[in-house]
């Protein structure tokens, strides 16, 4: 008796099992005429993502309604989009979703083709040629967030003296090299780069905005002095 009894409850198990399976898509047609999406909020403030780029990558996924839409899948979606740096996404009842999206604020280039954000996360816009205006960081790609960090040391101190930094390059040795908004392009070197750019300031301040301007390039590598180098036709007047 008692063996009927346990392979009677297995056979309803499996029955009840299989039933499920077959029903499941009547299931979730009910669920979808029943309880469908009707409203998608979108808040936050956008400069480069727009309400169309949003709407291709949500709707294929609100098709299921209420109770069956895969939030994280709705995350993953927008998240894909290239200026997209985080997103939120709840279900508001009865019928309604609502995203919060947050865009990415590029601060400086990366490389050839590549943008940072203020937390020195890499993002790939599809036309990076509109952001030449923004000064480029070019090192090894794990120093990223700490080469960002100094770039903006340097590019405060040098705009103190009345300079534009458009470039910051590190090798894989650590050679620092900057290159200015006027053209000039300073050699750092490896050893002690800020206590040396700390000392070609100084010297900037003696010599002057005028006679400043008139230098191409400036070689701090040398242990006791730098080697300068004036552009072309130039006249130098002490």
């Amino acid at each position: 008796m008692i063996i009927q009894r346990a392979q009677i409850r297995t056979a309803v198990g499996v029955l009840i099992v299989v039933v499920s399976i077959l029903a499941w898509p009547l299931l979730q047609e009910v669920i979808r005429e029943t309880w469908p999406i009707r409203h998608v909020g979108v808040e936050g403030e956008f400069q480069y993502i727009s309400k169309e780029g949003i709407q291709s990558k949500i709707m294929p996924l609100i098709r299921d309604g209420y109770f069956a839409i895969d939030l994280q899948e709705i995350q993953q979606a927008v998240m894909s989009l290239p200026w997209a740096e985080k997103v939120q996404v709840q279900r508001i009842w009865p019928d309604g979703v609502k995203l919060r999206l947050y865009e990415q604020r590029p601060v400086v280039r990366w490389q050839e083709d590549s943008l940072l954000n203020i937390h020195g996360e890499v993002f790939k816009p599809l036309n990076i040629d509109e952001f030449k205006f923004l000064p480029v960081l070019y090192g090894p790609a794990e120093q990223r967030q700490q080469l960002l960090e100094i770039m903006y040391g340097l590019r405060v101190n040098l705009m103190d003296q009345g300079l534009r930094l458009t470039e910051f390059r590190v090798s894989n040795r650590q050679s620092w090299l900057l290159a200015m908004g006027n053209g000039m392009t300073v050699q750092l070197g490896r050893f002690e780069p800020l206590n040396k750019l700390t000392l070609l300031l100084k010297a900037f301040v003696v010599l002057g905005n005028e006679l400043v301007d008139k230098i191409a390039y400036v070689d701090m590598r040398y242990p006791n002095g730098y080697a300068v180098r004036w552009r072309t036709n130039e006249q130098i007047n002490w």
